[in-house]
């Protein structure tokens, strides 16, 4: 069973991420995560351009001292990307063109997904990073369709058999209240109260359940792993040996 990982709610954490606006749980856990991804060099992001909302986070996302070449792909003309792309068609860039690759809220959208993954394999530098970030425990949506929910096996398996080696998967979940409150978009009255309540009433049961504990490790299915609402993936293409240089 694949190993996962997990940051515990805290007080802390609460206070500095759900205050932000009206962004959603799992938007707000994914972007406090990218603040540790440190991007650096040429990046595509499969899914992004510049008009995406979180395009102005990427300075806080890049490895300190370091700087990012941001390119993007999209199907999607209004939000500007690099590369405008056509459904079914590879990508129009050159193999082992880039350093690293972002992916969010995209893959599930995504009905081609080995050959899309074996593309990202391709444009990427052996070597080269795949960051990857996608719902799980989230209601259907659109953007223009709505096909895949991976476990993390599932995830483990398909990136092997598409050119990445050792993926690296963390659950983006704050707890079992708030997880079900998001999972069925919270209906009702007093909406906003009754998202921290949730949010409060998981940094309390994480402190009984995971006494000490800072990260929680475990496999896919167990309890407070089970059902997050996304997953961060990190994967690596395979480098260059000497047979493959032709030496």
């Amino acid at each position: 069973m694949t190993r996962v990982t997990l940051r515990k709610p805290t007080l802390a954490r609460y206070r500095a991420l759900f205050f932000r606006g009206n962004l959603s749980v799992l938007r707000l856990l994914q972007y406090e995560r990218m603040e540790r991804a440190a991007l650096a060099g040429t990046v595509l992001d499969f899914g992004g351009g510049d008009r995406v909302a979180y395009v102005d986070r990427i300075p806080c996302w890049t490895a300190a001292g370091r700087t990012v070449e941001y390119r993007s792909a999209n199907i999607d003309p209004t939000v500007q990307p690099t590369f405008l792309l056509q459904t079914g068609q590879r990508l129009p860039i050159d193999d082992a063109s880039f350093d690293e690759i972002l992916s969010l809220n995209t893959l599930e959208h995504v009905y081609e997904l080995d050959e899309t993954l074996m593309e990202l394999c391709r444009v990427l530098k052996p070597g080269g990073r795949l960051v990857l970030s996608m719902p799980f425990m989230f209601r259907v949506h659109g953007h223009p369709d709505d096909y895949y929910r991976g476990t993390p096996s599932f995830w483990h398996r398909k990136l092997g058999s598409t050119g990445f080696e050792e993926p690296t998967i963390e659950a983006l979940a704050w707890g079992p209240f708030s997880n079900g409150h998001c999972a069925s978009g919270l209906p009702g009255p007093l909406k906003p109260v009754r998202r921290h309540a949730g949010l409060l009433l998981d940094i309390l049961w994480a402190l009984w359940r995971h006494r000490g504990d800072r990260n929680i490790v475990g496999r896919q299915d167990d309890g407070f792993l089970a059902s997050p609402l996304g997953y961060f993936i990190e994967s690596w293409k395979a480098p260059k040996t000497p047979d493959s240089n032709g030496a």
